[in-house]
């Protein structure tokens, strides 16, 4: 892994951009927060991480939404741009920089990497046949051709992408086409479009998904399979009137969105660099010292495997150090969707869940969850209810309030100056190395798990131990061995969480006047005077939660990806 001088990791990180026509919703949060927790455990560590997003804002969907708005394209995308910022502030996604495609950096970036697939052999230009809707008078994008999946037979599919097999075609292929805005059978006619040559970049592609650590094994080979199928030429172009970037030497021509949104990547790292110092190429030359690492859904995989890396490594850039591929998020046991009354805007959970810890309940129970496969993860109330009570209020919770209680009220509000409980101690030092590796893996579910059982340990001891029974008898060692002992676990389990659940680690940091680090999880508070103590956690229960599921209106915002 690289390193710096200094002995630490360096890491570029990214969330995928999220689509500036719509809200941002609870499925964009599961990965907001896998992402978060991943960026917050590294800088907990000492490392060096840049931790980058945009929103992705090009292609004609956004465009018409402009039009039935009454408003420019620019305009709409400026709003989404304050509302995706304000939602993700709300759970506390600690991004560096969160900027937008539709810059002046990101037209360079585009402009620059087609030339370099140019000059690389890998760009032709071919006369097309494409759908054409003689109602709306334009040529249609692959997302305004709806019909049957040419794979997998799946209906309502788009003209780009299968959602439910995960397949890339042309819209051509797709069966039973119609304009998605009119319904209405679509016309063929022929048009001029530029493409990527994919296929001649097999070997370094088949290399590049083989490299340790780039896909999850299940992934690898769901790749690996695309690619013995024969991999076909990718459109980079598409007709006006298009919202985007238009290409260099061609007429009414304009970059596909799949071509300028992940290069918001690059031109957001620059755009952090012109305000903080600092170049572009340090954390994207090849070569270099950073690893890139990009958290994604896995409806967008084909993307991140095949298309992108061939764009980077054309134009000299890096390829990704990995991609960490999680699955779509259901609730209560169902897709997302507004007619059921599934479909979630983060807005409105944070809203309607009536409880000042929502927000950090939602990123423990995802974390909770969460481990490094691409499975789907349910959102359900009732197991919500569950783990946030279980672990967060009635074993970490409980284990903090009686601690430190009984340091206000029988050691004169400090940690006992004592020497702790050595085997405690010892299980907290083995148990750091095995979180350490989990955090680092995505698999945030053991780290839970892990915290749990310490939590437990902790309980139990000052359970058997009964240090109220050690003042009343006079023995006040005994009782000051077992609080400084809970103490010093307590300070573990908020390092450990810290990633997870940050308020909650800072309400603790503020009880103990400090700013814990990782190496922090040590045993090493005796003596340490403490302010007023208040409750971590305070409990959910189901009727905090009444509001978000009620079985009444679906949400009617507008925004459905």
């Amino acid at each position: 892994m690289p390193e710096n001088n200094n002995g630490r990791r360096r890491l570029l990180v990214t969330t995928a951009l999220p689509y500036a026509n719509g809200d941002i919703h609870l499925g964009h949060m599961l990965e907001a927060v896998m992402t978060d927790i991943f960026v917050r455990y590294h800088r907990l560590r000492g490392n060096d991480v840049l931790y980058v997003c945009a929103d992705d804002t090009h292609g004609t969907p956004v465009e018409l939404s402009a039009l039935r708005q009454g408003i420019t394209p620019e305009e709409l995308v400026a709003k989404a741009l304050e509302n995706h910022v304000r939602d993700y502030a709300g759970y506390n996604i600690s991004f560096d920089v969160f900027y937008t495609t539709n810059s002046e950096e990101n037209r360079h970036y585009a402009e620059l990497i087609y030339e370099n697939l140019r000059k690389d052999g890998l760009v032709v230009e071919k006369e097309i046949d494409q759908y054409y809707c003689d109602h709306d008078k334009r040529f249609l994008p692959d997302r305004f051709i709806v019909g049957t999946c040419p794979r997998c037979k799946a209906a309502k599919q788009y003209g780009d992408v299968c959602e439910v097999c995960g397949t890339t075609y042309e819209p051509t292929d797709i069966i039973d086409p119609a304009c998605g805005m009119c319904g209405n059978p679509p016309q063929m006619r022929s048009s001029e479009h530029v493409y990527v040559q994919l296929s001649k970049r097999e070997d370094f592609l088949r290399e590049f998904i083989n490299r340790p650590g780039v896909l999850q094994s299940d992934m690898r080979n769901f790749v690996k399979t695309w690619i013995d199928e024969g991999l076909r030429e990718w459109c980079i172009s598409r007709d006006g009137p298009y919202f985007g970037f238009k290409i260099p030497g061609k007429e009414n021509k304009y970059f596909y969105v799949w071509m300028d949104a992940p290069i918001g990547y690059i031109s957001s790292t620059d755009y952090y660099c012109k305000n903080n110092g600092g170049d572009v190429m340090d954390y994207w030359k090849k070569g270099g010292p950073y690893e890139i690492v990009h958290f994604i859904g896995k409806d967008i995989v084909y993307f991140h495997a095949l298309f992108w890396p061939v764009m980077l490594d054309s134009s000299g850039f890096a390829s990704p150090a990995s991609l960490r591929i999680h699955g779509f998020l259901n609730i209560q046991g169902e897709k997302m969707s507004k007619s059921r009354g599934t479909f979630i805007l983060a807005r409105e959970y944070a809203e309607k869940v009536n409880h000042p810890q929502a927000a950090e309940f939602l990123r423990f129970y995802y974390g909770s969850k969460l481990s490094p496969v691409s499975a789907d993860l349910d959102l359900n109330k009732d197991e919500l209810i569950t783990r946030v009570n279980t672990t967060l209020a009635n074993n970490i919770g409980n284990l903090h309030h009686r601690a430190m209680v009984f340091c206000e009220r029988y050691f004169d509000g400090q940690v006992p100056e004592a020497k702790w409980d050595e085997g405690i101690a010892a299980q907290v030092e083995a148990a750091a190395a095995e979180i350490a590796g989990w955090y680092d893996s995505g698999n945030n579910k053991l780290v839970v798990e892990k915290i749990q059982a310490l939590g437990s340990v902790g309980n139990k001891y000052f359970q058997d131990c009964k240090p109220w029974e050690s003042i009343k008898n006079g023995d006040n060692g005994a009782a000051a061995k077992v609080i400084v002992t809970c103490v010093n676990l307590i300070k573990a389990l908020a390092v450990f969480l810290k990633p997870i659940t940050p308020e909650i680690s800072a309400s603790f940091e503020k009880q103990l006047s400090l700013q814990l680090k990782w190496d922090d999880y040590r045993f090493s508070l005796s003596g340490h005077k403490i302010s007023a103590v208040e409750k971590l956690v305070v409990p959910i229960d189901e009727s905090h939660l009444e509001a978000l599921f009620a079985p009444a209106a679906a949400s009617q915002e507008a925004g459905a990806p």
